[in-house]
């Protein structure tokens, strides 16, 4: 799964996100981590899958700037060590991400960036975070979608906005959307692990649509049609670091958020495209629109 506590071998889908597990012991990692100045290991002695896109670019200063960076501060003291799942700005006080990125949080500890594509940098606007919203329905990978409110609003840089129920077109097989975020740059296989990399700087890269019957066939009753879509290639795709952060589309001169990256077995792996929430489904965007009216 796309978050990056997950990495097992068993064969189950990964969320895309690096959240350690809560805990003393957890914490103590951290703590001996930033001392050494290393990269952090989970508390099972698995490497820590960590942020970043697989098989992309990196991203010019500026660009994406709706992007954002959850970052917990018990982490680290950096905001390359704090970042754990994407998102992105969808009005001027409220961020979309996935529901397994944020479910059981607090609100105390964690931190929005946007408007940053090096995390080391001082660049974008950082806020605090006042409420969280997660889909009532979110029961595991099905409705994967929360909204995190800010604890003030961001100014200057323009929301995305989020692709309408007119707008199935731009989830067509063979069409193209981009993937934007700081997760794992090293494709994983379906089953163990590869490795990881942290790069600084945000990557993109482009992912073709992928069937639902394909997906199907893939991810079995994991996959439900009617709230999911599926992207990626060999060698192209999210992982884990990339959890909660956009894929879109441009249109009519502008940018649509299709989906938000939630889940997938391995990272770029042939034959496992990444699984997306699929924010037009009426029940998702009503849920998004009117947490971000609250």
């Amino acid at each position: 799964m796309r978050n990056g506590i997950e990495h097992e071998t068993s064969g189950a889908p990964r969320y895309r996100l690096w959240y350690p597990l809560a805990g003393l012991v957890v914490a103590l990692v951290f703590l001996l981590v930033a001392l050494q100045g290393a990269e952090p290991a989970s508390a099972t002695g698995d490497a820590a899958p960590a942020p970043r896109i697989v098989g992309g670019s990196d991203v010019p200063n500026g660009r994406y700037a709706f992007v954002a960076a959850l970052r917990d501060t018990r982490y680290g003291s950096t905001a390359h060590a704090q970042q754990f799942c994407g998102g992105a700005l969808i009005d001027h006080d409220s961020v979309l991400t996935a529901a397994h990125c944020v479910t059981g949080s607090s609100t105390a500890p964690l931190l929005v960036t946007v408007g940053r594509t090096v995390l080391s940098s001082s660049q974008g606007q950082t806020r605090g975070v006042s409420r969280i919203f997660v889909h009532p329905n979110y029961r595991g990978n099905a409705y994967d979608a929360a909204v995190v409110k800010l604890a003030n609003p961001v100014s200057v840089i323009a929301p995305i906005k989020l692709a309408r129920a007119s707008q199935d077109s731009l989830e067509a097989s063979g069409h193209y959307a981009t993937v934007a975020g700081w997760g794992n740059t090293i494709a994983q296989p379906a089953n163990g692990d590869a490795g990881q990399n942290y790069p600084d700087r945000m990557r993109e890269v482009r992912v073709p649509l992928v069937s639902d019957l394909r997906a199907k066939q893939v991810y079995g009753g994991e996959f439900v049609s009617s709230l999911m879509v599926a992207a990626g290639q060999t060698g192209k795709d999210t992982c884990q670091g990339d959890s909660g952060g956009p894929m879109f589309a441009a249109t009519a001169g502008k940018y649509r958020q299709i989906g938000i990256t939630s889940f997938g077995y391995g990272c770029g792996a042939a034959g496992y495209p990444g699984v997306y929430t699929e924010v037009n489904h009426s029940s998702i965007r009503n849920f998004i629109t009117n947490a971000a009216s609250k």
